[in-house]
């Protein structure tokens, strides 16, 4: 088949399921998290419920039930919703910027960390109205006693609209909301809070919001199961580490039609759920790596980014319990970058861009890197399509070359529209025109009776493939044959549209005919409905009387819990009062003991006073005397100085007359003069001697007084010690 009217198919082949949804779809949606025990979700009120799985899709009008051991965690973008046992939750609202939660009996625990997505947060109680101001952590019980919603703030600030008053609770306190009532209390902890704890310290210590926004639900699991990188081409990389050899994305898990977006991944991967609804994935070194892309902003929620292939034209061989047999097949391939995702449901066109931010419109994949086929009649029934047990035919490279681009059908049955909720065909609010791509096979391709689309359709045609600027450069021959091969090419696609007009004027014709029929089986389907929703009115009756015998059951269980909390209350207070007693008569005992050591304490006191005072006068007085000392020191070497200052005067004079005498008999008297020198000489030496002697015995008395000294330090030091110690044994005695 030709390239371009192929890829006219596959754009056509999607727009077969534009009518599910006329009003736009939210882009964002929740997770189921983690289930233990028995946790039950269901898509309306009234509704069967299914068990809860972890990556199924939460979103409006979802209601989840936990059994009695039974806990759930819901995660939506950053915010994290965790349900304890025996509580049941509906989902009000939840698109782009509201989440509206009702919690009509049980434990919910509340972790909020984006401040953006406050405006519109609140949950409701059958007492009031819950409402966070500011990021933080809360927990509310509602009906576990009678006609109660308690409200413990532990992280943050709340507004409690309820019981005729509206009042802020702050963090560490906690709410009671009655009917006509509201009572403040201390907030407190039990195993529910600790375990919710536990599961939102995973997120303290995440590495992936480096490279993803937090507001993309399921990013918290990825640091756990892959690792991050950067690639030139692509940008941030996750790898998953713990996967076979041969592991294809989008072939591990389950399809379920979830309205209005049509067939929806299930992943069984815990890491699964982000990979799986956000971005694209890559074949790089013949690994499979997610890339979310760069500047990812506000992400916006899939239900599976794949192309599919296949229906009723494309017949492949099955082996059946050892049989091959042929059958219309359905495949699907994760989706690359340069690939264009063209929804089954209304998408705003910013939402679109968002998705294809990264398409080319010269992108010619070539090939379905990781395509997975299974039968199309799985996707013809209501149930769940769990694709590792799906019968799966023999690939070769000519099929999957051959194969036609068509996306499954709708599952037969009576599948509302979620934004179709009285019945009636047409969405409850205005939507855009629809975008017709494709004849229908099975009814008129357009609204108008001459085949012609409507004022408010318009028809999508898909470009024509150009070739990309990076092939390789051929010859001149090979130019002109490709150029033939395009004109073969325009010519054969001119003429099977020129047929397939005339085919639709024909059907246009047909068409006429068959309104008739088409009409009267509406309004058998519509009596058929009619009877279905009179039947499901019983049965909600019924559901209703049920749950009432349950409350009452739970009211006279928490009646019979209150009577023994009340026998407990009394046996804590008379506990409580005997260990009052104790603590006062232990309180009275060691207030006798410490009135007996702060006297011992104040005569330790007086007697340290008295021998500082004793030590000060010691020391005074060793200061007096050391003065005394030193003073006559002083006057010692001032005698001793003024005595060689009067010998050294004398000695100068008589030396001088002594020079005049020898001036007047220097001829005669030499030899006496010199016998005279030398005499003085020796009597100087003998004066210097003798100061010297003196100087000595001075300083060895010096030496001998302060050894004294010391010595009667050390023996008064002795007697203070031993005083201490003698008071501090009488001190021991009289407390003994």
């Amino acid at each position: 088949m030709i390239i371009p009217f192929r890829k006219t198919l596959m754009v056509l082949a999607f727009s077969a399921l534009s009518g599910l949804a006329l009003a736009d779809t939210p882009a964002r949606v929740g997770r189921i998290a983690l289930a233990q025990g028995p946790v039950n979700i269901s898509s309306e009120v009234g509704e069967e419920a299914t068990a809860a799985l972890v990556n199924w899709p939460v979103t409006t009008s979802n209601q989840i039930v936990t059994q009695r051991n039974g806990r759930t965690e819901i995660r939506i973008g950053s915010t994290s919703v965790r349900l304890d046992g025996d509580s049941s939750l509906d989902v009000v609202e939840l698109d782009d910027d509201t989440l509206r939660l009702h919690l009509h009996y049980g434990s919910l625990s509340l972790r909020v960390r984006n401040a953006e997505v406050l405006r519109g947060l609140d949950i409701s109680t059958p007492q009031g109205v819950v409402r966070m101001r500011e990021p933080g952590r809360l927990r509310i019980d509602a009906e576990r006693v009678r006609d109660t919603t308690n409200v413990s703030v532990f992280e943050g600030t709340a507004q409690v609209d309820g019981g005729g008053s509206s009042l802020a609770v702050r963090a560490g306190k906690r709410v009671d909301v009655h009917d006509d009532d509201v009572r403040t209390a201390l907030a407190v902890r039990d195993s529910f809070d600790d375990w919710s704890l536990q599961r939102d310290a995973r997120d303290e210590r995440t590495t992936s919001d480096r490279y993803v926004t937090t507001e993309m639900t399921g990013y918290e699991e990825l640091d756990q199961h892959g690792v991050w990188r950067d690639d030139s081409d692509y940008g941030p990389l996750w790898t998953p580490r713990s996967v076979a050899a041969d592991w294809v994305p989008y072939r591990d898990g389950r399809w379920t039609y979830l309205a209005p977006w049509g067939w929806t991944w299930v992943d069984n991967a815990p890491w699964g759920y982000a990979p799986s609804h956000y971005g694209r994935w890559v074949l790089v070194r013949q690994r499979w790596s997610w890339a979310p892309g760069r500047n990812i902003g506000r992400p916006v929620w899939a239900p599976a980014l794949v192309g599919w292939v296949g229906g009723n034209n494309w017949n492949l061989a099955f082996n059946d319990n050892g049989t091959r047999r042929n059958a219309p097949a359905q495949g699907w391939y994760p989706l690359n970058p340069g690939e264009s995702y063209v929804p089954g449901y209304h998408l705003p066109p910013e939402h679109l861009r968002h998705h294809n931010r990264h398409a080319r419109p010269d992108y010619r994949p070539g090939r379905h890197d990781g395509l997975t086929v299974v039968g199309l009649n799985l996707f013809v029934g209501r149930g769940q399509i769990v694709v590792p047990r799906a019968p799966r035919p023999l690939l070769t490279p000519l099929t999957t070359q051959n194969a036609p681009f068509g996306a499954p059908p709708r599952p037969q049955g009576n599948w509302r529209n979620r934004f179709d909720r009285d019945g009636d065909g047409r969405s409850d609010r205005n939507g855009p025109g629809r975008v017709i791509t494709v004849p229908s096979g099975d009814g008129q391709p357009f609204s108008r009776r001459d085949g012609r689309p409507g004022d408010n359709e318009r028809f999508v045609r898909t470009p024509p493939q150009v070739l990309t600027t990076n092939e390789p450069q051929r010859s001149l021959a090979e130019k002109d044959r490709r150029q033939r091969e395009a004109e073969i090419e325009r010519r054969e696609r001119d003429q099977v549209n020129e047929r397939r007009l005339r085919e639709m004027e024909t059907d246009g014709r047909r068409s006429l005919e068959t309104q008739q029929r088409l009409r009267e089986a509406e309004l058998a389907e519509r009596q058929r409905q009619a009877d279905g929703e009179r039947l499901r009115g019983a049965e909600r009756e019924q559901r209703q009387h049920a749950l009432d015998s349950e409350r009452r059951q739970r009211e006279a269980e928490a009646q019979l819990q209150g009577q023994r909390d009340a026998l407990n209350r009394q046996q804590a207070e008379r506990l409580q009062r005997d260990a009052s007693n104790r603590q006062i008569a232990e309180r009275l005992q060691r207030d006798a003991d410490q009135e007996r050591l702060r006297q011992v304490e104040r005569q330790q006191q007086a007697d340290r006073q008295q021998q500082a005072e004793r030590q000060q006068r010691e020391a005074e007085t060793a200061r007096r005397q050391q003065a005394e000392r030193q003073q006559q020191d002083a006057e010692n070497a001032r005698r001793q100085q003024a005595e060689r200052q009067q010998r050294d005067a004398d000695n100068e004079r008589r030396q001088q007359a002594e020079r005049q005498q020898r001036e007047a008999q220097q001829r005669e008297a030499q030899q006496r003069d010199a016998q005279q020198r030398e005499a003085a000489q020796a009597q100087a030496r003998q004066a210097q001697q003798q100061q010297q002697a003196q100087q000595q015995q001075a300083k060895q008395q010096a030496q001998q007084q302060k050894q004294a000294e010391e010595a009667d330090k050390r023996e008064r030091a002795r007697e203070q010690r031993q005083d201490r110690q003698d008071r501090r044994d009488n001190v021991q005695q009289q407390i003994r």
